[in-house]
C-alpha cells in the first residue's frame, strides 16, 4: 500500500470515529488483576513489598495470588476503548483480546505489544551478552527467530530494542543496553530494525526504540534517578543509536521515565518534538514507558493527572502506557476548551497509519494452537539460540585450563549451575525457564566420553555456608573443578540497581578457599552487569574465568561448547569492568583531563584501586593468540570531503583455529572541545585458521572524524589524529595522520 493510499483510508476512517474512539487508539491498556473475594482489593505491588520486607511469607502471597484473576478488559476491547495492548504472554488470552477487538464498531484492529528483548518463547542471550559478540549477523538471527514466533502467537509490536548507552555497572538495566559504546549501539540498531522489517515470508513487524532518551546516565546508577547532562554529551553519546534506529525507520519510539535536565522525557516537547521529529526526522508514533505519564504527578512537573495527560500529548507523546490518563481525562479536557481535540487526532492519526501500513486491517489472526507448539521452541530455533549463545561467552583469563579435555571426574559447584531461572535471566518474560538447558544438564550431555559429572551445591548467591565443607572435600577429589557464581535472574534488570559490584553474600569467600586446593578450576560468571571480581583475577588458584552471562534457553549447551573446546571463544566486552563499584560510571572513551590518572599523586584518581580498569572495553581471551603488525594508512593525503583508508595484518600465532573481532579507534588530538582519549569507529571478525594471516582494511569518511561542539553544532576540523587498531581499546598499534 503506497503512502498516499495509507493516507486516503486514515483520513476515510477518522471520519466516521467519535471522539471516544480516536482516545481509545492511543490508550495502551494491560490486564486488570482482580480479586475474586468480595470486598478485597487486589494489589501485587503491596503483597510484594510486604514479602520482600518479611512481613508476609512466600506462602501467604501465593495464598493471596491464588484468589486473583486476570481481567481481560474484554468489554473496553469491544467498546473502541482500547487500540493498544501489553502485558500478556499467554497465547489463548492474546487471540481473545485480538477477537474482542475485532467486535468493535469500526472493527480497527489491536496494537498487540510485548517486551520481546531476547526472544519470544526461545530465549537468547541479554542484550549486553549479544553485544559481546560484536557480530550484527546474531542480531538478525535474534529478531528473525523471535519475530516467527511472535507472529504466530499473534504479538504485532515488539517493545525493542532497547538502544540505551550505558556506562554504569550499579544500573540494573545494562543488562538490556548494548553497552557503554554509541558507534556499536548504532550498529546494532540499524541492524535489529532492518530485520524487523524484512519479510522472510512472515511479514515484517513494528519495533520500537526505547528509552528515549539517556536512560543509560541515570544518576548514581540508580533506576529511575535523574539524569542531568550536557546537551553536547546528549548528542555524542546518547542520541547515535536512536538516529541509526531513526534512518533505518523504527515505527515506534518510547520515551523514557526520567527527568532529563529537568522535564520528564514523556512530557518533554524539546525532546519528543523539536528534536525526535523535527531534527532527527522520526515518522512513527511516540508510547510512554508503563505508567509514566501519570508519573508527572509525583515528578512535581503536573498538579494532576489531568494535567500530565495534557502536558505529555501536547509534548509528543502518542500513546499512554497503562495509566489510563488519556483515557480518564482527555475528553473532559476537550469539552473544557483546554485541549484541541485535533491533538488527539494527530496522535491517533499515527497509531492508525501504522496499523494500516502493516497490514493489520486485511490480516485476520487466527489462533492455531498446534502451528504455535510446531514453531515456538522448535529444534531449528534452540540450535540457533546455541550457536548465538556460545559466541557471546568472554574468556577472561585462563592459564592453560581450558579447554577441558582429557578431565575424567569434572566437578560441577554452585547453585547457579542448576537455576533454570537464573540461567534464563531477566527479561524473558515470554518464555519458559523450565525448557533452560542447566549448565550441569548441558556438562553432562556433551561430556566427552569416559568423562564423568558430578553436581554439588556447595554455596549459593545469598549468604548460607552449610554446603562448603561438603563441597571442599568433593573438590580434593576431582579433576577438573567447575565453579559457577554471580547473579540470580533478578538481580539485574529494571529496578535492580546495585551499590555493591562485588560477588554477594558467601560467594567470594567460598571461591577463595576452592583456590587454595591444588586442582585445576575455571569460574564460570552468571551475571547481567560487570562485576568487581579483582580477587578471582589475581588469585594463581583460579586457573580460568569465563563470562557466561545469562544466556537463555540454551545456556548448559553453549557453556559445554565453549568449555569442551567444542566452539573457541571469541566474544569480547561492551562494557568496561571496574575494579570497584565507587569507580563508575568508569568507560573507555572517557574525555581527557588537564592531569590524566598516573603515578605523581597530583592526578585524576583513586588514592585506593588502580588507574587501569579490571577489565577494558573491547577485551577478551582466545584459545589461540593473535599477532598485529604493519599498520598503514593507505589515503595519501586526508582532506575533509576524502575517506581515510587503512589496513593491519593479524596472524593467527597459536595452534588452533579462532576468530578475532579487530577494533579500530581514533583520537582528535586537539580540538575546539576537550575530545575522549579514544573512540571506536569500526570493527571487523575475522577467522584465522593456525599461522594464517589475513590483511584487515577498514574505511570511514572524514566527516565521522568530526564532534558536536558545546552549541551542538557537528564539526570536522582539520589537524592531527590517533590511529589506533588492536585487539581491545587498551592494547594495539598506533600511528598519526592528518586531516587537512
Amino acid at each position: 500500500m503506497t503512502r498516499k493510499e495509507i493516507e486516503q483510508r486514515v483520513d476515510a476512517l477518522m471520519e466516521q470515529m467519535t471522539l471516544e474512539e480516536k482516545i481509545g487508539q492511543i490508550n495502551q491498556a494491560s490486564p486488570a488483576t482482580v480479586c475474586t473475594l468480595p470486598g478485597v482489593e487486589a494489589d501485587i505491588d503491596s503483597w510484594v513489598t510486604e514479602m520482600m520486607e518479611g512481613k508476609i511469607s512466600e506462602q501467604k502471597f501465593q495464598e493471596r495470588l491464588a484468589m486473583c484473576e486476570e481481567n481481560l478488559r474484554l468489554d473496553e476491547l469491544e467498546a473502541g476503548e482500547i487500540g493498544c495492548f501489553v502485558n500478556l504472554y499467554d497465547d489463548a488470552k492474546l487471540a481473545q483480546v485480538i477477537a474482542a477487538s475485532k467486535k468493535s464498531r469500526l472493527q480497527i484492529p489491536l496494537l498487540v505489544g510485548v517486551d520481546v528483548i531476547r526472544g519470544y518463547r526461545t530465549i537468547f542471550p541479554t542484550p549486553l551478552a549479544m553485544a559481546a559478540a560484536w557480530d550484527p549477523k546474531l542480531h538478525r538471527k535474534l529478531v528473525k527467530t523471535a519475530k516467527k514466533e511472535a507472529i504466530v502467537s499473534g504479538v504485532n509490536w515488539v517493545l525493542g530494542p532497547m538502544l540505551d548507552v550505558a556506562r554504569d555497572g550499579r544500573w540494573g538495566r545494562i543488562v538490556e543496553s548494548p553497552g557503554e559504546d554509541p558507534y556499536l549501539a548504532s550498529v546494532i540498531a540499524k541492524e535489529m530494525v532492518e530485520e524487523y522489517h524484512a519479510d522472510n515470508g512472515d511479514g515484517p513487524m513494528i519495533c520500537t526504540a526505547k528509552h528515549f532518551a539517556a536512560y543509560g546516565a541515570a544518576s548514581g546508577g540508580q533506576d529511575y534517578n535523574t539524569v542531568s547532562i550536557s546537551m553536547q554529551q546528549l548528542y555524542e553519546t546518547y542520541l547515535p543509536p536512536f538516529r541509526a534506529a531513526v534512518d533505518a525507520g523504527v515505527d515506534c519510539v518510547m520515551s523514557a521515565f526520567h527527568d532529563l535536565n529537568g522535564i520528564p522525557c514523556v512530557c518533554d516537547k524539546e525532546l519528543l518534538t523539536d528534536l525526535l521529529r523535527d531534527e532527527m526526522g522520526f515518522q512513527g508514533f511516540v508510547v510512554s514507558d508503563a505508567e509514566a505519564v501519570k508519573q508527572c504527578v509525583s515528578h512535581g512537573i503536573s498538579g494532576d493527572e489531568a494535567e500530565a495527560a495534557k502536558m505529555s500529548l501536547l509534548a509528543g507523546n502518542d500513546v499512554d502506557m497503562t495509566s489510563y490518563d488519556y483515557r480518564n481525562y482527555l475528553k473532559k479536557l476537550v469539552e473544557d476548551g483546554q485541549l484541541e481535540e485535533e491533538v488527539i487526532h494527530t496522535a491517533a492519526r499515527r497509531v492508525l497509519e501504522k496499523k494500516l501500513e502493516y497490514g493489520l486491517f486485511d490480516k485476520e489472526y487466527v489462533y492455531d494452537p498446534e502451528k504455535i507448539r510446531k514453531i515456538v521452541l522448535s529444534e531449528e530455533h534452540r540450535a540457533i539460540a546455541r550457536e548465538v549463545a556460545r559466541q557471546t561467552i568472554v574468556l577472561l583469563k585462563n592459564e592453560d585450563v581450558l579447554p577441558v579435555r582429557e578431565k575424567k571426574r569434572i566437578l560441577v559447584i554452585g547453585e547457579l549451575a542448576d537455576d533454570k531461572e537464573a540461567l534464563t535471566g531477566p527479561w524473558a518474560f515470554t518464555g519458559d525457564s523450565g525448557k533452560t538447558v542447566t549448565i550441569v544438564e548441558g556438562l553432562q550431555k556433551n561430556a566427552p566420553e569416559g568423562t564423568e559429572i558430578s553436581y554439588v551445591k556447595g554455596f549459593g548467591v545469598h549468604d548460607s555456608r552449610e554446603g562448603f565443607a561438603e563441597a571442599l572435600e568433593k573438590a580434593e577429589n576431582a579433576d577438573f573443578i567447575v565453579a559457577v557464581a554471580g547473579e540470580t535472574a533478578f538481580m539485574s534488570g529494571e529496578a535492580a540497581s546495585r551499590a555493591d559490584l562485588h560477588l554477594s553474600g558467601a560467594q567470594e569467600e567460598f571461591l577463595l578457599k576452592l583456590a587454595g586446593i591444588d586442582v585445576p578450576k575455571a569460574v564460570l560468571l552468571v551475571n547481567g552487569r560487570p562485576l568487581a571480581i579483582g580477587c578471582l583475577k589475581e588469585n594463581v588458584g583460579i586457573g580460568a574465568i569465563l563470562e557466561t552471562w545469562h544466556l537463555g534457553t540454551e545456556s548448559g549447551n553453549a557453556v559445554a561448547d565453549v568449555l569442551f573446546g567444542a566452539y573457541n571463544p571469541s566474544a569480547k566486552l561492551t562494557v568496561t569492568f571496574a575494579n570497584e563499584a565507587g569507580q563508575e560510571p568508569m568507560y573507555y572513551n572517557h574525555p581527557n583531563t588537564g592531569k590524566p590518572g598516573g603515578s605523581f599523586r597530583f592526578t585524576s584518581k583513586y588514592q585506593d584501586v588502580p588507574i587501569e580498569p579490571l577489565y577494558p572495553f573491547g577485551y577478551g581471551l582466545s584459545y589461540t593468540t593473535f599477532q598485529y603488525s604493519e599498520l598503514e594508512v593507505l589515503t595519501p593525503e586526508i582532506r575533509l570531503d576524502s575517506e581515510l583508508n587503512c589496513r593491519v595484518k593479524v596472524k593467527n600465532t597459536g595452534d588452533c583455529f579462532g576468530e578475532e573481532i579487530v577494533q579500530l579507534y581514533i583520537h582528535d588530538k586537539v580540538a575546539g572541545c576537550v575530545r575522549p582519549v579514544k573512540e571506536l569507529k569500526r570493527f571487523m571478525k575475522i577467522a584465522l585458521q593456525p599461522g594464517e594471516q589475513k590483511e584487515c582494511e577498514f574505511s570511514l569518511s572524514a566527516a565521522e572524524l568530526g564532534y558536536y561542539d558545546r552549541s551542538c553544532n557537528y564539526v570536522v576540523e582539520p589537524g592531527t589524529f590517533d590511529l589506533y587498531i588492536g585487539p581491545d581499546s587498551r592494547e594495539g598499534l598506533h600511528m598519526e595522520f592528518e586531516l587537512k
